[in-house]
């Protein structure tokens, strides 16, 4: 566990690991707002840290379990209302089955209560627009802070140049979304995975760049009468350990399979 400051804003830092393989995922901390909660796998580290913080609301990116495994826990015992978009909100009132990998990854998700967030969200001394960014998930929401205008993205970025995509993901839905959040005025881009990014506007610039260009050449290919499976061989033809250890939800098949069910 690491914890980064910067100009106000807390960053803790959470580290996983599963056969060799190393995931990073962060909760940030401003102004009273807790901008997700972190896996239930970090119970331990988090406990005392979320006592510490004065915190008054909790604002959750999506329903993944690596954003909210601690949503039940913070709003039971430290009585704390969570908020998140209403597309999430029956996600996380049942229990959800996960696949093996993202339960030894992450822990499991307890199901806990949200309430459905507006369109903008006041805390003491910031204005928040809410911004529905679908594409990782369909209730993803990125956080612009007006004053600041900084733009929390959740896991909208990640990465600049994906190779594979997750079973559950759209590349035309976050090409929409990229575009979107470059219509706010930022420059730092706070990632959940990568943390926070001086250079954020280049970064995503570049993610839809990128995005932009594999979807033109997949449905080019496609249009001379090219498989799926053949553009994958030609595009995206690396394979990946995490490929593997998630039974491939995360695949190169998933990246093309989206761009073509996309139009």
């Amino acid at each position: 566990m690491k914890i980064k400051e910067y100009e106000g804003l807390m960053q803790l830092e959470l580290t996983v690991q599963m056969a060799g393989q190393l995931l990073h995922v962060s909760v940030f901390y401003l102004d009273g707002l807790l901008i997700d909660t972190g896996p239930f796998k970090k119970k331990a580290e988090m406990l005392a840290l979320l006592e510490q913080w004065q915190i008054d609301n909790i604002i959750l990116t999506h329903h993944h379990e690596d954003h909210t495994g601690l949503a039940q826990w913070a709003s039971r015992h430290l009585n704390i209302p969570v908020y998140m978009h209403a597309l999430g909100l029956e996600k996380t009132r049942k229990r959800v089955r996960l696949p093996l990998y993202r339960r030894l990854f992450w822990g499991k998700r307890p199901p806990f209560q949200a309430k459905e967030i507006g369109s903008s969200f006041r805390t003491a001394n910031y204005t928040w627009d809410v911004i529905h960014t679908p594409g990782h998930a369909e209730d993803h929401i990125a956080l612009y802070n007006r004053e600041k205008k900084w733009l929390f993205g959740g896991d909208l970025f990640v990465q600049a140049t994906p190779k594979s995509a997750y079973r559950f993901e759209s590349i035309p839905k976050m090409i929409h979304s990229l575009r979107r959040i470059l219509t706010y005025d930022f420059d730092v881009y706070i990632c959940s995975h990568r943390g926070i990014l001086l250079d954020g506007r280049a970064q995503i610039e570049r993610k839809l760049h990128y995005l932009i260009q594999m979807q033109q050449e997949v449905l080019h290919l496609h249009n001379k009468g090219k498989t799926p499976k053949q553009i994958q061989q030609q595009l995206l033809p690396k394979k990946h350990f995490m490929h593997y250890i998630s039974l491939f939800e995360n695949s190169p098949k998933h990246f093309i399979r989206s761009v073509l069910e996309g139009f």
